[in-house]
């Protein structure tokens, strides 16, 4: 395999006939890799630079450019005279209704974005179950609202469910807290600039042979003519030149228009600003974002998870903390003094759809539904469909428009990934009877296509008719995962953890061994790897029922022996005590630990079985994903040994920050390192110190060999490290692996290989406030890994490989020592 990205030279290209399948467009990259990867680029941009001022030095982050000359006054090179910026942007005309291109999946109308003209009756997601539902839905085709309702402004009593940023300020009413609203004029948007929403600017790829830059911006706009798209660096307006825009969704009267973007980066190792501009009726909005160099080695990246509050978090909570975008007007700071960040890694939980469960009406008599068998089977209506199109719109319509994120958004190019909130609490993670329910399914159907859409600026049509081999990619035909360079010396991999999942797996054995193939074709220049899940891989257990459950009658019994809160223990608990009022209040805490509502327990069952798979299942840590888990991470290690490459996963979802790690305690710089960065999160409310007192155990956990005994120890430890010795107001912690506070966190890849990572951490609110919003822990330094694997050096691993085979069934390892399969993996 060739060690670099294939290269057609258009991204998302939409030819006028249909494209060749999908198998013969592999084989054809397959066999002639060259061809693909060298298609003729565009012609280098003769751009100049023009730096005005030298950037904050950071400790952590050396620079890689300096800070250029912003768009407001670009050079003139052939007159001194500025113009006024809006004069920069005139044109003759804007595009008319015609004269964009639009994929041929694309259909008029509203549609779900799946582009299916019929509702779902089977399965449609891997984490729905290998069969159809018991009663297969048989509805009329609908479409999200065949008779566009006219756009309403809610009442002022309704004003936070209008675009956060349109009010001016941050607002604190708390979603679900009048309870069944009217859906058709509620859920409902303005855009705050008044015209549409966006621009979403997303990071696709870079091309290590081309120096091409890859990237797209995409707005939603109730208008058939497509706002026009000029591009130019920030410093020279004479490269100025137009996109095109391509329409790739119709939902209502909303147009989805996307600008695809290549730009040739500079030789060298210094980067360069761009600026773009939107112009529609007579207005124009500009924005700045970074390229790296074609041989730039320091990227800076911004990582992040759980981007909203829950739905249980009060009004008063949310104002004490000073609203969503507090800390995102805190990385656009940080963005402007570290002299620009390359890219945004966003780790699920950009948006909290769980609202929909006690606010939509359509929803409430399957809520009210008694019995599995017709929870199952409960019809999807029309009505359910066009409510749910409209919900997944609101929500991520208003929620990116929110002050400091739409800013985020349009500036700093991202990448995202999907978690359970996104779709709802807990999504993938619960019993059959209801993740296989026509009800699960189809907003499982709806809630994917938005997050396509929103987070990705695509459709499934477009993917499977015009895949691009720099950009998502699938193996089942369910999940969409991604593998993209920031440079020429680290990969980011981002794997879909919810498409797939099933109560005794995450990711399907088939995806793993793809995602493991393309790291073992990584160019020899990869010096790390950055693995993106959602949830962490490791995190403290909670070994103890007593620590939650003390002081509960009845329940000494059914706890003594218990291995784990969220093993059988908790379930022999459960099954004891019922809705005990004391019990139920314990594992409110557990739930808290693990970055869980338990939405789903309240509004369905009271307490019991949903509470366990829902909230504590969900974790890698599970004792259902063991043999996953094993599996990934020890052939993590084989890549890392064999490519000699070092793998850090940088994860969420559990409201609290802190630094894990597996690590060989004999030799721990070798290639079993391997970091955990746990930045949650931006947002969404920290958990309380009783719980953070709760995690903060001293327990001894070893990875376990794939199909090893449980608890033995092994050449492999895996630990919370203590990263915090003082809190943000400087007063002594006494503990210091977790921190409960709001937080993001920063990477930088070095030019010697290392990588850093530093964690700010939020010191004040929006109600006292202070001076500064944020207080830095770090840098968490990182050290590439010396050199790759050598046979003579590295003869333990051998031994121990030597071992494995003799120790697991057959069939587990193959002639070079490489996992072939998890015989156990989906058994339920």
């Amino acid at each position: 395999m060739a060690d670099h990205i294939f290269s057609p030279p258009n991204l998302y290209p939409y030819p006028s006939s249909n494209p060749p399948p999908l198998q013969q467009q592999q084989q054809q990259q397959q066999a002639y890799p060259q061809q693909y990867a060298q298609q003729p680029a565009q012609p280098p941009f003769q751009s100049y630079q023009q730096p005005i001022q030298q950037p904050t030095h950071n400790s952590v982050y050396q620079q890689s450019h300096q800070f250029y000359q912003p768009y407001s006054q670009p050079t003139m090179s052939e007159s001194s005279d500025a113009q006024p910026q809006q004069n920069y942007y005139q044109h003759p005309q804007q595009y008319n209704d015609v004269s964009y291109a639009t994929p041929q999946a694309d259909t008029a109308g509203s549609q779900p974005a799946s582009a299916d003209t019929s509702i779902p009756q089977g399965n449609v997601m891997s984490s729905l179950g290998a069969a159809n539902s018991a009663a297969p839905i048989s509805v009329a085709p609908v479409t999200s609202n065949t008779s566009v309702t006219p756009t309403v402004t809610p009442q002022a009593s309704y004003s936070s469910h209008t675009s956060g940023s349109a009010l001016g300020a941050e607002d604190f009413t708390q979603p679900g807290k009048l309870g069944v609203v009217d859906i058709d004029s509620f859920y409902r948007a303005k855009p705050s600039n008044g015209l549409y929403f966006g621009p979403y600017l997303r990071y696709g790829n870079i091309d290590l042979q081309t120096g091409t830059w890859y990237g797209s911006v995409m707005i939603a706009i109730e208008s058939q003519t497509a706002p026009y798209f000029q591009i130019h660096p920030s410093t020279d307006l004479q490269q100025m030149r137009n996109i095109e825009p391509v329409k790739i969704y119709q939902f209502e009267n909303y147009q989805f228009f996307r600008y695809n973007i290549e730009i040739q980066q500079l030789q060298g190792p210094t980067g360069q600003f761009w600026t773009y501009a939107i112009t529609h009726n007579g207005q124009t909005f500009t924005y700045e974002f970074l390229v790296a160099g074609a041989q730039e080695r320091e990227w800076k990246f911004m990582a992040f998870s759980c981007a909203d509050f829950s739905l249980g978090v009060s009004e008063k909570e949310r104002r004490e903390l000073g609203g969503v975008g507090y800390l995102w007007e805190d990385t656009l700071a940080k963005h402007k003094q570290l002299g620009g960040l390359h890219a945004m890694l966003g780790g699920g939980d950009q948006i909290y759809a769980d609202r929909m469960w006690p606010e939509i009406a359509s929803l409430q008599d399957w809520l009210h539904t008694k019995g599995k068998a017709n929870r199952q089977s409960y019809e999807w209506t029309p009505r359910l469909e066009k409510d749910l199109n409209l919900a997944y719109f609101f929500y991520y319509a208003n929620h990116f428009d929110r002050v400091g994120i739409r800013d985020c958004l349009a500036s700093i190019p991202n990448m995202f990934q999907i978690d359970d909130h996104d779709v709802f609490d807990g999504f993938g993670s619960y019993p059959d009877y209801m993740q296989l329910s026509n009800v699960f399914v189809n907003i499982g159907r709806i809630a994917f296509d938005f997050y396509l859409l929103f987070q990705h600026q695509t459709t499934i049509p477009i993917l499977k008719q015009n895949p691009d081999p720099r950009d998502l990619f699938t193996v089942t035909g369910l999940g969409w995962h991604f593998v993209k360079y920031l440079g020429p010396e680290c990969v980011v991999v981002g794997p879909d953890t919810r498409a797939e999942r099933q109560q005794r797996s995450i990711v399907g054995e088939a995806t793993h061994k793809e995602i493991f193939r393309r790291l073992e074709a990584l160019p020899p220049s990869i010096k790390h790897v950055v693995i993106m899940l959602a949830v962490p891989i490791v995190y403290p257990r909670l070994t103890m029922v007593e620590h939650v459950l003390s002081g509960v009658k009845h329940t000494k019994r059914a706890i003594n022996g218990a291995w784990n809160i969220i093993g059988k223990g908790a379930s022999k608990v459960a099954s004891v005590v019922g809705a005990d009022k004391g019990t139920k209040a314990g594992f409110e805490n557990v739930k808290k630990a693990f970055g869980k509502s338990g939405m789903m327990s309240s509004l369905v069952s009271g307490f019991g079985e949903i509470d366990l798979l829902d909230d504590l299942a969900d974790h890698w840590t599970h004792e259902n994903h063991a043999l996953e888990r094993a599996f990934l991470t020890r052939n993590l290690q084989r890549i890392a040994r064999d490519k000699g490459v070092r793998v850090t996963f940088i994860s969420g979802d559990v409201h609290c920050c802190g630094i894990g790690r597996f690590i060989n305690p004999d030799s721990p710089d070798n290639y079993q390192l391997m970091y955990q960065v746990i930045s949650s999160a931006i947002s969404n409310v920290p958990p309380p110190s009783a719980v953070i007192r709760l995690l903060h155990n001293k327990d001894k956990l070893y990875l376990p060999e794939i199909n090893g005994p449980k608890g033995a120890v092994t050449d492999t430890r895996e630990e919370m490290i203590e990263f915090f010795d003082n809190d943000v107001d400087g007063s002594k912690l006494d503990l210091h692996k977790l921190l409960g506070r709001r937080n993001y966190s920063i990477g930088a890849v070095k030019s010697d290989g290392t990588m850093t990572w530093d964690l700010y951490v939020q010191s004040g609110s929006g109600t006292y406030g202070s001076s500064e919003r944020t207080h830095k822990y770090g840098p968490l330094i990182v050290p590439p890994v010396s050199q790759p694997f050598n046979a003579q050096q590295q003869q333990p691993y051998n031994s121990y490989g030597a071992q494995q085979q003799q120790a697991v069934p057959s069939g587990i390892y193959g002639p070079d020592g490489v996992v072939q399969n998890m015989q156990s993996l989906n058994v339920k």
